[in-house]
């Protein structure tokens, strides 16, 4: 009997062991990552993601020169290709000229904001890429600046003088003509401009970089425009830019203009507005037939000319009957 009821406790036991390592071997295997078909199906048909578009690759390019031109007044486009966003330095010899940034497309135009003295020199590019290297112009620009009523020169070579040279401008380029020729306004300060241009050419106008308007050059390379924006008296800048199909700056010439004050006292028929490319010796050899009497109309205007040699497009003068 005893033993009987000692069997049985100990069959009990066994029985409780059995159960703790089954419960024990349970848990344990909760905590492991089990790989179920489900989850493999889940996994084989999760998209990869795809390669960000800001992964590519910007291949560096030495900078290049594809347009340089230079008007008879000494105004310049110089334009070209680099690494996109790369800040360009245009060098003349060992020298600054200036510094322009190239665009998400690698390219760039700078327009010096003042004329260039006249005389010969060498151009060359020097690009700092994104990525801190930096790069040189394969080949210079031999530019030769004209002086008065010359003609311009602009010759692509290699820098180290070998090969052939290309011609980027050559004298007598008549495609590079562009011109204002005429500034009038009426008393409100309406303006009406023209000028030339070659045939069937693009040019925009600003006055002090505000864009006043655009004009297409007719059959004859003559432009005009007469813009909606009424002009304040004041001294100004007026600007032409000749633009390609990609509305890039192909041609540029800029002129002071100087609206005046109305002449009340004086009659219409008595007052003269300065064109471009006026100068009081030839208002007088128009009007009096001789300019030496540029004088008779400095005086009678000397409140507003503080140099006889310098007088601006725009202004009004009076011209006395009377030498």
């Amino acid at each position: 009997m005893v033993e009987k009821k000692l069997r049985s406790i100990v069959l009990i036991g066994l029985g409780l062991v059995a159960l703790a390592v089954a419960i024990f071997l349970t848990m344990f295997n909760d905590d492991e990552v089990v790989d179920t078909p489900q989850k493999q199906m889940q996994e084989q048909t999760t998209p990869a993601t795809p390669p960000s578009k800001n992964d590519k690759k910007v291949v560096n390019v030495r900078p290049s020169f594809d347009v340089v031109r230079i008007n008879p007044d000494g105004n310049a486009v110089i334009a070209g290709r680099a690494t996109p966003k790369a800040s360009v330095e245009v060098l003349t010899e060992d020298t600054v000229l200036g510094k322009i940034s190239a665009d998400n497309r690698g390219e760039w135009v700078y327009l010096p904001s003042s004329p260039l003295e006249p005389g010969e020199r060498q151009l060359s590019l020097r690009a700092t890429n994104p990525d801190g290297t930096v790069m040189t112009s394969k080949d210079v620009v031999v530019l030769v600046v004209p002086h008065q009523d010359g003609e311009a020169l602009a010759l692509s070579m290699s820098a180290d003088g070998r090969g052939a040279a290309k011609a980027l401008q050559t004298p007598g380029a008549e495609k590079l003509v562009l011109s204002i020729d005429a500034v009038n306004y009426d008393e409100k300060g309406q303006l009406s401009l023209s000028g030339s241009a070659p045939e069937g050419a693009a040019v925009f106008l600003y006055l002090d970089n505000d864009f006043l308007g655009n004009a297409t050059a007719d059959d004859r390379g003559s432009w005009n425009l007469t813009p909606t924006k009424i002009v304040a008296p004041g001294v100004y800048e007026l600007r032409a830019d000749q633009v390609d199909e990609n509305k890039k700056v192909i041609n540029r010439v800029t002129i002071p203009f100087s609206r005046a004050e109305k002449m009340s006292n004086v009659p219409a028929d008595r007052q003269i507005i300065v064109q471009p490319g006026n100068s009081l010796w030839r208002i007088a050899r128009r009007v009096y037939g001789t300019g030496f009497d540029y004088a008779v109309i400095y005086r009678a205007n000397a409140d507003q000319i503080s140099d006889p040699d310098m007088i601006y497009p725009g202004q009004v003068f009076e011209i006395p009957k009377e030498k």
